[in-house]
């Protein structure tokens, strides 16, 4: 029986103008473990530098999340039905993942709808939420990075 096995990521940066954007989607493979049963595995993303640099400049509201640079937290967020959260930016890379339920993550270049399974990496760039008609639950690591000069 032939399974189908990945991930859905997009990936945020920002345009030349400095606007906040989508700079790629990325379906992640996930792979069988040789001489494993049922075991699969896939890279999703991987930072380069430690800590990763700071975001871009962004035009959004700051939001502190009180992470110094490198510091790791990992979150579990549930929006409410219909649930939104006005742009912001923050000094972090978050690695998103819709756990259930549906949400649009709103940047500069429009909406982009995540459901179950998709994932987001938020560059510190402007982004906004709005959940969907069930709500959503939001698996959420962030690492600090430096602050912007």
């Amino acid at each position: 029986m032939a399974e189908q096995h990945g991930m859905r990521v997009l990936l945020t940066g920002a345009d030349a103008e400095g606007r906040s954007c989508v700079v790629g989607e990325e379906t992640v493979t996930l792979d069988a473990v040789p001489g494993s049963s049922g075991f699969w595995f896939g890279d999703v993303v991987e930072t380069t530098a430690t800590p990763p640099p700071a975001g871009p400049a962004q035009r959004g509201e700051h939001l502190e999340l009180g992470l110094a640079p490198g510091v790791v937290r990992w979150q579990v967020i549930d929006y409410p039905e219909g649930q939104n959260y006005p742009m912001h930016h923050t000094d972090t890379v978050d690695f998103d993942t819709v756990l259930r339920g549906r949400i649009e993550l709103t940047l500069d270049d429009g909406a982009h709808v995540l459901e179950a399974g998709d994932g987001a990496v938020i560059n510190g760039v402007d982004h906004a939420w709005a959940a969907g008609p069930d709500g959503a639950r939001l698996s959420v690591i962030s690492i600090g990075t430096p602050p912007r000069s």
